[in-house]
């Protein structure tokens, strides 16, 4: 699987902070070239990719949803983003840069303000939940569902 390189202040992949328009969309153009699946829409990676740009046209923002697993090993620093459990990975990220314990959506979110880098899950799960009472009556369908959510959907850059 190739890797997709996530560096805060420079980009994610091919996309680079401050690429205009024109360029984000001949990234996106090769990596639809390159990696585009039969069952997945022609525009499937124009809408992976969330992209925003400035008044000045210019990407001031990046996020990639986890399903682009499927397709790279996104990384941080030699860490797989999307493999690698969230308590896990916002400890050894903290290490490198302290993230922002006075947001309210900590445990949805972790921003590392000083990065430029954030995290986000949709719900809180943590390992212990897995051998709690109220998680073992659940239907084995929603236990897995439910232990997706010990891993991030999405991870963004800013400037």
């Amino acid at each position: 699987m190739d890797p997709l390189i996530i560096e805060p202040g420079k980009g994610i992949g091919t996309i680079e902070l401050g690429m205009s328009r024109q360029e984000v969309e001949a990234c996106i153009q090769e990596y639809t070239a390159k990696y585009r699946k039969p069952s997945y829409s022609k525009n499937y990676f124009e809408h992976v990719f969330m992209v925003k740009y400035d008044e000045d046209e210019r990407v001031h923002f990046i996020e990639i949803p986890s399903s682009l697993k499927d397709f790279f090993t996104c990384s941080f620093r030699g860490m797989d983003v999307f493999n690698t459990k969230a308590e896990e990975l916002v400890a050894k990220v903290d290490e490198i840069s302290p993230y922002d314990r006075d947001d309210w959506e900590v445990g949805y979110m972790y921003m590392f303000p000083a990065l430029g880098l954030s995290f986000w899950r949709p719900n809180i799960f943590k390992e212990e939940f897995l051998q709690e009472e109220w998680f073992l009556e659940m239907h084995p369908d929603i236990q897995e569902d439910e232990k997706k959510h010990l891993y991030f959907e999405s991870v963004s850059i800013r400037k």
